[in-house]
């Protein structure tokens, strides 16, 4: 009964766990973590390089990017002297996406912020600091390279236009010269190189995508840098185009209406400034002696506006005459009638004031006044002078005396001090000397058969027993001598007249035509009298000396 109620005990059976411990899933994570960023770390590490500069200005470990097209594709990690202490190695990583750039002739240089004249680069580096650039080149797979100084010059550029120009010379134009159409900037000059046989310069251009449209075959390009100079026998001749076109030089062109698109890089000729580019209307110009007209460059101008320019000077052969060849504004032909007028623009300098001193530098201009007419491509230039010979009513005559009086040609011809004429040219003729004289149409009735002509300027003084007359001419005629006269006699104007010294002896040549009687005086020794001195009758005067001199006997 006791055995039915205390069964026996049944053994116990015990089995061992063999899985692991979920404690080890931490560990094993953190060496899964610690593994991946090892790999992680690894693999955007890139591959290294060594650069070599020759400064380590603007380089920062850590903050230094190297990018490629404005994506970053490294940055550095170390900059060191070089042994020598002469210049600067960079060690740094590219990236993995990027090393496959790494090549013998991959080129490195450093970007940093540059303002000039010609405008600004590297702007983005003032935001984001300065960085290394790089673009990729052939070779051999290699991790030490050595910086440029700047930006190589064959750089892929933006999307536009590729244009090449053909020149002897490189000349002024630099990379960044700007191109120009009319004044507005198309474009710039991104390359330049030599020509397969070295023998000329290639220039290459890039024109905005907006603008491309411009450049035909038939365009024509020139070099509009911002100074040119012409030395010669005329003198020097400087033309500025613009402040950054002296820096950096420039290139304009035109487009012709005719003309049809081109193909990228199409070549085309770089001509030394427009005249030598043949645009515009050809035209001929017959040139008076002593022009002092440029043959590089004097203006042609119209209300102010340069229309045209000579571009050569020549004698011609048949005829002994001056030709000037010029080129004309073709939105300007409507000027080019045979009843427009070419005037000779001289400079001119007195107290009165300055004309056109430009002119003394650069030498004289072309001024054209339109008529109407025919049209035509053949003009001959004119004088002022000659141009007022053209205007109706106008009188020409001739004065004569023994000396020029430095009188010449441009001489004023005034009455009462207002210049009513000139004289247009002074000629020696056997022992006398003459000037041709024009007196403009509203003052030809001043002169007259009486009319007394005489040199006005300088200081004149007069002694007499009445004390010194001192006459002193207007500032202006202190310099250049004027001829003035008196408006007396006949309405009626004379082919020829005498030129007098001065007022007094014109006056006394009217003494003498009129009925006074010349009376001769003898005396054992001159008395107390000279030129001028007055003869008296009851205390009035009624003449006076006209001179005096040692009889023949003595």
């Amino acid at each position: 009964m006791n055995n039915q109620n205390n069964p026996q005990p049944q053994p116990v059976e015990i089995k061992r766990d063999r899985g692991i411990s979920p404690l080890w899933l931490l560990p094993l994570l953190a060496l899964c973590l610690a593994g991946w960023l090892v790999y992680k770390a690894v693999n955007e590490a890139g591959e290294r390089i060594q650069i070599h500069f020759n400064n380590a200005s603007g380089l920062i470990a850590g903050r230094t990017t190297i990018r490629y097209q404005g994506l970053e594709v490294g940055m550095v990690r170390d900059v060191s002297l070089s042994k020598d202490l002469k210049s600067i190695y960079v060690t740094a990583d590219i990236y993995p996406e990027a090393a496959k750039t790494l090549r013998s002739n991959t080129q490195f240089w450093l970007v940093k912020p540059k303002a000039s004249i010609t405008g600004i680069s590297g702007l983005d580096t003032l935001v984001s600091g300065n960085y290394i650039a790089l673009q990729p080149g052939d070779g051999e797979p290699t991790t030490k390279f050595t910086a440029l100084e700047s930006q190589p010059s064959d750089t892929p550029v933006a999307d536009g236009l590729k244009v090449q120009l053909r020149s002897p010379t490189l000349g002024s134009v630099s990379i960044g010269s700007q191109v120009f159409y009319k004044k507005i900037p198309v474009g710039e000059v991104y390359n330049y190189t030599l020509s397969g046989n070295k023998k000329r310069v290639i220039i290459d251009l890039l024109i905005y995508p907006k603008y491309e449209n411009l450049v035909t075959n038939k365009s024509r390009f020139w070099n509009v840098s911002g100074m040119s100079a012409n030395i010669g026998f005329n003198g020097v001749d400087v033309q500025f185009e613009s402040l950054s076109a002296l820096i950096a030089g420039a290139i304009a062109f035109d487009s012709p209406d005719e003309g049809k698109p081109i193909e990228q890089d199409h070549l085309f000729r770089l001509y030394p400034d427009i005249n030598t580019a043949g645009r515009g209307i050809a035209i001929k110009i017959e040139l008076p002696d002593n022009n002092n007209i440029n043959a590089s460059g004097s203006p042609i101008m119209y209300r102010g506006l340069q229309i045209g320019q000579i571009s050569d000077l020549r004698l011609d052969k048949e005829t002994n005459k001056i030709i000037a060849d010029a080129a004309i504004e073709p939105s300007m032909s409507d000027l080019l009638t045979t009843g427009s007028s070419l005037l000779l623009e001289e400079a001119e300098v007195s107290l009165n004031g300055v004309k056109n001193i430009g002119n003394l530098i650069r030498g004289n201009f072309l001024r054209i006044i339109p008529g109407k007419g025919e049209p035509t491509r053949k003009f001959k230039a004119i004088t002022q002078d000659t141009l007022q010979e053209q205007q109706k009513g106008s009188a020409n005559f001739t004065l004569i005396a023994d000396t020029s009086h430095g009188i010449k040609r441009g001489t004023k011809l005034n009455y009462k001090g207002i210049t009513v004429g000139r004289v247009t040219n002074v000629t020696l003729d056997e022992n006398k000397v003459k000037f041709d004289v024009l007196v403009l149409p509203k003052f030809t009735h001043l002169i007259r058969s009486g009319s007394r002509f005489y040199i006005e300027g300088g200081i004149q003084a007069n002694v007499s027993n009445k004390g010194l007359d001192v006459s002193i001419a207007p500032a202006d005629q202190l310099i250049t001598s004027a001829i003035s006269f008196t408006s007396t006699g006949k309405a009626s104007i004379a082919k020829s007249y005498t030129l007098y010294g001065n007022k007094n002896l014109a006056s006394l040549a009217d003494n003498q035509r009129s009925s006074a009687a010349k009376l001769t005086l003898f005396a054992d020794k001159l008395p107390p009298v000279s030129e001028g001195s007055p003869i008296l009758y009851r205390n009035l005067q009624v003449g006076q000396v006209l001179g005096y001199a040692l009889k023949g006997d003595g």
